[in-house]
């Protein structure tokens, strides 16, 4: 039991000295020397290899950019969203944006696709719409929570308005209301696409069952003013008008339906 106690504090040391450049300063781990810790999962490694040891050696490699070295021992590891996340990471390192993202997307990290999904629709919102579309199959596939698909399928509405296909873009948040059907988010994003779709009938639905889930919504009832308003009602709109009005005179919609009154 001791020896085991004894092994157990080296190799605990060792992922300390691997990972010193992130410890607090003055702190112990921070005092550790990087080399001696990586000298101790290398000799782990020809004792007996193991998935955490290649795990820590490949990261201890990429933290010093040897990306050959990194990428050998993560070539060892099994497929796991780590293993993923590890490829992509050497890819940016050299460079190769494109590898990146598919490994970013294999591993399920939503931030990192979020950040290059977010600078690719600068420049080209359809190109940022397929990448959000693999990350959404990607996250469907791994099983995560319906909310998280759901914020997926908000983004590629997102995405598809700004590429100008509307339709596709209400498809996608009519998508994010199925898995999330309590979100007034998703429920007014579909409101205004129906909207200017001039599907009124949906639109009106939409906004209206906002207006349930979420009473305190400006948004919501100015949506539905501006419905009133396309159907004919001016007295509905301007009702409407005066509750979004009272929640938030800010309201950007309530901004568009004083406009049209």
């Amino acid at each position: 039991m001791a020896c085991l106690l004894v092994l157990l504090a080296i190799v605990q040391l060792a992922s300390d000295a691997i990972f010193s450049g992130a410890a607090a300063a003055h702190s112990l781990p921070a005092a550790l020397p990087r080399a001696a810790g990586v000298a101790v999962y290398r000799q782990l490694n020809r004792l007996g290899p193991a998935p955490y040891v290649d795990d820590m050696l490949a990261r201890a490699a990429l933290d010093s950019n040897e990306l050959e070295r990194a990428e050998h021992y993560a070539d060892l590891l099994p497929a796991s969203p780590e293993r993923s996340e590890l490829f992509a990471r050497i890819a940016q390192r050299r460079g190769d944006e494109a590898a990146a993202q598919l490994w970013y997307v294999r591993a399920g990290d939503v931030a990192a696709v979020d950040a290059d999904v977010a600078r690719i629709a600068v420049r080209d919102p359809r190109a940022a719409y397929r990448l959000q579309a693999q990350l959404n199959r990607r996250l469907q596939q791994g099983g995560t929570h319906p909310d998280g698909v759901a914020e997926s399928y908000w983004q590629l509405g997102v995405l598809a308005a700004r590429a100008r296909l509307p339709h596709l873009a209400l498809a996608d948040y009519r998508s994010a209301m199925q898995l999330s059907p309590l979100s007034g988010k998703y429920l007014n994003a579909a409101g205004f696409q129906a909207y200017d779709l001039q599907v009124f009938e949906e639109s009106s639905r939409d906004f209206n069952r906002a207006i349930e889930v979420d009473p305190a919504s400006a948004d919501a009832y100015a949506g539905a003013g501006l419905v009133a308003l396309a159907q004919g009602d001016r007295a509905a709109a301007l009702r409407y008008a005066a509750k979004s009005r009272a929640l938030d005179p800010n309201s950007a919609p309530l901004q568009t339906l004083d406009a049209k009154l």
